[in-house]
């Protein structure tokens, strides 16, 4: 992937912008660590996590992302350095110990979250990967995700997803998260429900190929980077929450509501009620809006 980026100045001329490069990795970590919620929907818990000594390995970041699942970021230092077997290691250790991570989310978070197992992952983060790199997440077919970074002057910083989790990608209609699926959840709607959730889920699958479809306990997830959208299914009727300010749109329509100071599953503090055909229209449009949102 080749960045080229470019500054629009008062007078409509475009001025490309130079590469910049972090004098030390441990800079790109920091500024990481101080925008997780930002960037990735992530909370910090915590640096250079321990594995203990008898596994020797220090984690770069360890945090707890807006599903309650644990993720795990780590920054490759140099293009030699073997990150995807490192990732592996802390993904299969953090499994291990799951009792570790429980506690020191509650002695952090000063709370007690109950914590989603079915899908922890690790993001490696780097300048560049290369082609083997790639192929080699792809073939193992676990929740890791490449992502590479770019910072150019005038401190405009740019991510690039190489590979998402595997779970439900783009057309991909088969997850992977072993403890709940989309059919999971379909058994508590009708079937006039289903039918509608099959069109709006085809909608938001189609909207770009980097779409994932990650089921969880009691939603339905769909992200880029982060959750854009969420799908809560009943019996006669959808809730959707949308990564969309309230303010931003007409909450006159009876089927809007301004959830973020109530309570809710999912992530999202517009709540759209969807219970016939001609609340589709407008559900989609939204979609669209939210998934604009995350950055695309």
């Amino acid at each position: 992937m080749t960045f080229i980026s470019y500054k629009i100045k008062d007078d409509g001329k475009m001025k490309q912008l130079k590469k910049k490069d972090f004098k030390l990795e441990k800079k790109l970590q920091s500024l990481v660590e101080e925008n997780l919620k930002e960037l990735f929907g992530i909370t910090f818990l915590a640096t250079e996590y321990s594995t203990g000594q008898r596994h020797g390995g220090r984690m770069d970041t360890i945090g707890i992302d807006e599903n309650n699942s644990p993720v795990i970021l780590e920054y490759k230092r140099n293009k030699n350095q073997n990150i995807i077997n490192q990732a592996l290691f802390y993904l299969d250790w953090l499994v291990d110990h799951k009792s570790a991570f429980e506690l020191l989310v509650r002695d952090t978070l000063n709370q007690k979250i109950e914590i989603d197992w079915s899908s922890p992952r690790v993001l490696c983060i780097a300048e560049e990967f290369n082609k083997y790199d790639t192929y080699a997440v792809d073939q193992m077919k676990r929740p890791i995700e490449l992502i590479q970074y770019r910072i150019f002057e005038d401190d405009l910083f740019a991510l690039d997803i190489l590979t998402a989790a595997e779970e439900s990608k783009g057309n991909n209609k088969s997850s992977t998260n072993k403890d709940y699926s989309v059919e999971y959840h379909l058994k508590n709607g009708s079937e006039r429900i289903k039918k509608l959730f099959d069109e709006l889920r085809d909608f938001t699958l189609e909207l770009a190929d980097d779409v994932v479809e990650s089921p969880r306990k009691f939603y339905i997830a769909y992200r880029i980077i982060r959750n854009f959208l969420c799908i809560d299914i009943h019996k006669e009727h959808l809730l959707i929450y949308l990564r969309i300010e309230p303010a931003e749109v007409d909450l006159e329509d009876d089927i809007l509501r301004d959830v973020s100071e109530i309570g809710h599953f999912g992530t999202g503090d517009l709540e759209v009620r969807v219970e016939s055909e001609d609340d589709i229209k407008l559900a989609k449009q939204l979609i669209e809006k939210a998934y604009d949102n995350s950055g695309n």
